[in-house]
């Protein structure tokens, strides 16, 4: 497949298209898998999309200048901030192949780069790609670093809002790997959490810092909050997360749910955008508040017995009655 092909990809827009000094919002995609090198990897992102590549670090190359500008293919990014030495994280790397991922890091890009950038799945896929389904403790993911509109924007904190109502459902809905539910990468805020973000709807991200600081101390959530809250609030990030070395600041929302299936025949990247898009649209819509109102509801009927599966079935409900 062929840059050319992507004329045919196209994947529907965020509900909220601008950003607001008015330029069309951008998602940086970040592709986990096994199964190939880095090196492998790279050179068919090179005869994919051109460009040049930099192996200047054998583990973590670059290709250069292509048509989605430029892409990073990285073996396991955690290690190289281990404190470690170049070339005792590169032999534990050797080590550990196959059991770390493979990353694949874009530059933020529009949604129909996006659609272009999904066009190497399939080549990935028939080189020998392994995603998270393919095996036991694989656990690999997609991110999506999806551009707030602006820190400060409503859509900003109703997003936040919506994603805690709506984490359960689409974990219920997309059979999220059970590898990646046990492992302590993904795992969902603390309904105490849900319940005071609900319950006082934090209208800044000030607010939002003192809300989840006793609930949240590290990235490992479906949601991550802190690249956005490190960029927007500095000194409050700072005085909250000293010891968060790994946290590099961004205008963005750090999506890290979705399983990496690049194996299965058929996946592609348009699963995680519509899972994202899905999280957005709720949040530039009043189902948003019909949400939020089942959910008080039901703490005040059931409290602390409420069950996730219970609340799929509410939410999805409301989803559906609206969609119909």
């Amino acid at each position: 497949m062929t840059c050319q092909d992507a004329d045919a990809y196209h994947f529907s827009p965020l509900p909220i298209e601008k950003n607001a000094q008015g330029a069309a919002r951008r998602v940086g995609v970040e592709v986990e898998f096994s199964g190939l090198s880095e090196r492998r990897a790279a050179s068919i992102l090179q005869e994919t999309f051109g460009g040049e590549i930099d192996d200047s670090n054998p583990h973590q190359l670059f290709v250069r200048g292509g048509a989605l500008g430029d892409l990073e293919v990285e073996l396991d990014t955690v290690l190289g901030k281990t404190g470690m030495g170049a070339e005792s994280q590169s032999r534990l790397k050797d080590l550990l192949r196959g059991l770390v991922p493979v990353e694949i890091v874009t530059e933020p890009l529009l949604p129909d780069q996006v659609a272009l950038f999904d066009t190497v799945m399939p080549v990935l896929r028939e080189a020998g790609a392994s995603g998270s389904r393919d095996g036991v403790f694989l656990g690999f993911g997609v991110h999506l670093n999806a551009e707030v509109v602006a820190p400060a924007d409503p859509h900003t904190m109703r997003t936040i809002r919506a994603f805690a109502l709506l984490d359960p459902v689409l974990r219920a809905e997309k059979g999220i790997d059970v590898t990646r539910r046990v492992l302590p990468f993904v795992t969902s805020w603390p309904r105490a959490l849900v319940d005071l973000l609900i319950e006082e709807k934090p209208d800044r991200l000030a607010a939002l810092i003192d809300l989840i600081d006793p609930y949240v101390r590290s990235r490992n959530h479906a949601l991550d909050l802190l690249p956005l809250l490190k960029h927007a609030r500095p000194k409050l990030f700072e005085a909250s997360y000293p010891d968060e070395q790994s946290t590099t600041a961004r205008p963005a929302f750090h999506f890290r749910l979705p399983d990496s299936r690049i194996n299965e025949p058929g996946w592609s990247l348009r699963e995680p955008w519509e899972m994202w898009r899905m999280v957005e649209e709720v949040a530039a819509s009043d189902r948003l508040e019909r949400l939020e109102e089942a959910w008080t509801e039901r703490q005040r009927a059931h409290g602390v017995l409420r069950r996730d599966s219970a609340w799929v079935r509410v939410a999805s409900d409301i989803l559906s009655r609206d969609d119909a």
